[in-house]
């Protein structure tokens, strides 16, 4: 299934070994939310297919596709396979895609460190500052 749109393979573990997912979009931050294909049963890999496969497949993330799409049992397509959704953050970590969590970035995380070196900084100037005027 790999030859359509939106189907990868990724080394979701960092151990070298390749698994055929469904991409429905990478964020800006480097996370990639996706689904492993091989579970899915022969009908949801139909839909699946179906899907990808849509003519404007090529100019949208699969969540904007999936959120167009009705299957034929009545349910909207991205609610039916956003059950199976993880993400995969720049670290490598697989979650749940949850509110009030995401991956951060490289470069957040140079800012993070960044801010807690000049944090410690200050920190280390007052003590010294403090000490010496306690002599």
């Amino acid at each position: 299934m790999a030859a359509y749109p939106h189907i990868e393979w990724l080394n979701l573990n960092e151990d070298g070994i390749l698994v055929e997912c469904a991409i429905l979009k990478r964020d800006s931050n480097g996370n990639i939310y996706h689904f492993e294909v091989s579970p899915l049963d022969n009908i949801d890999k139909e839909r699946l297919r179906n899907i990808c496969m849509n003519r404007n497949a090529a100019n949208f993330p699969l969540w904007d596709l999936m959120q167009q799409v009705t299957l034929q049992n009545g349910v909207n397509a991205l609610s039916y396979f956003h059950q199976l959704v993880k993400v995969k953050t720049p670290q490598g970590i697989i979650m749940d895609p949850v509110a009030g969590r995401r991956g951060m970035s490289v470069n957040e995380q140079k800012a993070m460190a960044d801010q807690r070196s000049t944090v410690q900084k200050r920190k280390d100037t007052m003590a010294a500052n403090k000490a010496a005027a306690a002599q």
